[in-house]
């Protein structure tokens, strides 16, 4: 169900970011790009747009360079994003992306993965302050649901292996990323609650969706 709810978040911001004139998409922590993703969403709308993936599993790197490599205006990123002179330095996001145009960074489903230890806060600060007027940010992230954290219990009780850490986060952590930004409409709110379309009904019980998202304008 929270897979399902952030692929169609995803598709709202994206839909909703190229009607706001933004044609600039980096992808960070995307894992692979599968139908429903950024790129394809975005040239359905207009062909022009640009996307820069980025992820630091070589597996995942490799795979998705495969899957796009007769795609000009995508590209995949080797990089860790905690990392954010080397995502932005590297030659494949120079080459597709102009920062001083309207630039959409998406976090979607990445923060809950990096620990307080790497300060969050301070990553996401220097991503919005690379960014000109007029681009956005975009997050969502899993706030304290005791299902979420019973799954991640028995798993561990289960000893199936290693599990990627996960770091929850309420409403109030979340707002603090955006420091520095307009929130836009209706500001930080559940997954599901995000602009969310007429026939979608996953909007009908977002009580059972503990994932916060929200977009912000950079003034």
């Amino acid at each position: 169900m929270f897979v399902r709810a952030e692929r169609a978040l995803l598709g709202r911001m994206v839909r909703y970011l190229v009607e706001q004139g933004v044609r600039q998409f980096l992808d960070l922590g995307f894992g692979v790009p599968s139908v429903g993703h950024v790129h394809e969403i975005a040239y359905g709308i207009d062909p022009a747009c640009r996307v820069v993936y980025v992820d630091t599993d070589l597996g995942v790197v490799a795979h998705s360079r495969d899957l796009l490599a007769r795609h000009e205006q995508v590209a995949v990123v080797d990089a860790d994003v905690r990392d954010p002179h080397r995502v932005l330095d590297a030659p494949q996001t120079r080459r597709l992306l102009d920062l001083d145009e309207p630039t959409a960074v998406l976090l979607i489903a990445t923060l809950q993965h990096i620990p307080d230890a790497d300060d969050p806060a301070l990553m996401v600060a220097s991503y919005r302050d690379a960014l000109c007027s007029g681009s956005y940010l975009a997050i969502s992230h899993y706030g304290p649901d005791e299902s979420l954290l019973s799954g991640l219990k028995l798993f561990d009780q289960m000893r199936l292996g290693a599990r990627l850490d996960v770091t929850v986060r309420d409403r109030e952590s979340v707002a603090v990323l955006f420091a520095g930004l307009e929130l836009v409409a209706p500001g930080i709110v559940p997954v599901v609650l995000w602009r969310p379309d007429p026939d979608d009904d996953l909007g009908h019980h977002p009580e059972r969706h503990s994932i916060y998202t929200g977009l912000g304008r950079k003034p």
